[in-house]
C-alpha cells in the first residue's frame, strides 16, 4: 500500500475501520488508489522540512496540463489581448495620418480663402 492510501486508512475511525469486511476494505484502498494525486503527475515530490521553530512541508508538483478549462480560458486571453493589441496598434497608427489629413484640409481651405466660420479663425483661438 503506497503512503497516501496508507494515510488516508488511517483517518478512518479504528472501530468503524474493525467492522469493515475484507471485500470493502479492498474496495476503499482501490477507490482511493484510483484518486491518489501522485498518480496524475510525472514528478511528486513532497517532505517536510523540521526547523527548530516550526515546521513547514515543501510540494513540487510538475506534469503536464491536461484541464481542458485551463486551455479554453488561455486561449480567450491570448486571443483578447492580441485583439486589444492589434486595435491599440492601429489606432496610434492611425492617429497621426488623421492629424496630418486634418491639418492638410485646413491649410488647403485657408488657401482656397473657404471661410466655414466667419468670426473664428484656428490663429485667432491659440493666439492669447
Amino acid at each position: 500500500m503506497d503512503p497516501f492510501t496508507h494515510h488516508v486508512m488511517q483517518q478512518i475511525d479504528p472501530n468503524v475501520r474493525a467492522s469493515l469486511t475484507p471485500a470493502q476494505l479492498s474496495a476503499i484502498k482501490k477507490a482511493v488508489m484510483a484518486g491518489r494525486p501522485m498518480k496524475k503527475h510525472s514528478i511528486d515530490v513532497r517532505t517536510v522540512i523540521p526547523l527548530f521553530f516550526a515546521r513547514y512541508y515543501f510540494v513540487l508538483l510538475l506534469g503536464r496540463d491536461r484541464r481542458v478549462s485551463t486551455k479554453r480560458v488561455e486561449e480567450k486571453r491570448r486571443w483578447a489581448s492580441s485583439f486589444s493589441g492589434g486595435l491599440m496598434f492601429f489606432i496610434l497608427g492611425l492617429s497621426p495620418l488623421i492629424l496630418l489629413v486634418l491639418l492638410l484640409s485646413y491649410i488647403f481651405k485657408s488657401i482656397l480663402g473657404i471661410d466655414l466660420m466667419p468670426d473664428i479663425h484656428l490663429k485667432d483661438v491659440f493666439t492669447f
